[in-house]
């Protein structure tokens, strides 16, 4: 493809669409396999915050040459900005990531570039990618933990009293529970499911399904729910 055909396409030569691709490429990577992924372990998402991210470098690029009313043009994007896949849904923090990649990958593409702006450019992607890594690994001094809970309590007479919920779900779990909340209540399969908060040094086995496999009373089980709290 010539330089000419290139312009055509994007509006840009050939040189200054590699330097915004390739920055592009390194920016989302390092955003989702040295900030995401180390913290987070999804891989599955890498795939597709990757993909996500170059489809929407390239759209940017083309409409770029292309003259848009800007509401038709916000809307546009605002259209991938609240995609939400229907199986499995995607938590908060993946949702955001997502409007990292896509907003990374629209400053790449529609900053009008040149050698003064590069600086800026570089700057931006680099703004985006430190302050995810710094909330990455920020904590609050107090917090703690919310996991949802499914078990079978001795006496149903129990949830009347909060403190003697609290000391069986501790029995029962061998977790230092700070606060618990009654959520559900299944006299059918006699179940009872809590939101309990706790400190992150306590031991606990996490599943990432929590709709797969109710756990019994004689294993109480906790599921994976990515809040906190402040407590």
């Amino acid at each position: 493809m010539t330089e000419q055909q290139l312009m055509h396409i994007t509006g840009e030569p050939w040189t200054e669409f590699l330097i915004r691709l390739a920055i592009n490429i390194v920016s989302i990577f390092f955003l989702i396999r040295v900030v995401y992924y180390p913290k987070n372990s999804r891989i599955k998402y890498l795939f597709t915050f990757f993909l996500m991210g170059m489809m929407i470098f390239l759209i940017a690029s083309i409409l770029d040459r292309v003259s848009l009313d800007m509401g038709f043009a916000l809307g546009l994007f605002a259209i991938f900005g609240i995609i939400r896949y229907r199986s499995p849904s995607i938590d908060l923090k993946e949702m955001t990531y997502l409007f990292l990649v896509i907003g990374v990958s629209i400053i790449n593409a529609l900053l009008e570039f040149n050698m003064q702006t590069l600086f800026g450019l570089i700057l931006a992607n680099l703004l985006i990618n430190v302050s995810a890594l710094l909330m990455e690994y920020y904590k609050p001094r107090a917090y703690a933990l919310k996991r949802a809970l499914v078990f079978t309590p001795s006496d149903f007479s129990v949830l009347n009293d909060n403190q003697s919920l609290l000391e069986e779900i501790r029995q029962n779990t061998g977790i230092d529970v700070l606060r618990v909340e009654l959520d559900k209540i299944n006299k059918t399969r006699n179940e009872v499911t809590v939101w309990i908060y706790f400190h992150e040094n306590n031991p606990e086995r996490v599943v990432e399904n929590p709709g797969e496999g109710l756990p019994s009373a004689e294993s109480p089980t906790i599921w994976e729910s990515n809040d906190t709290s402040s407590y």
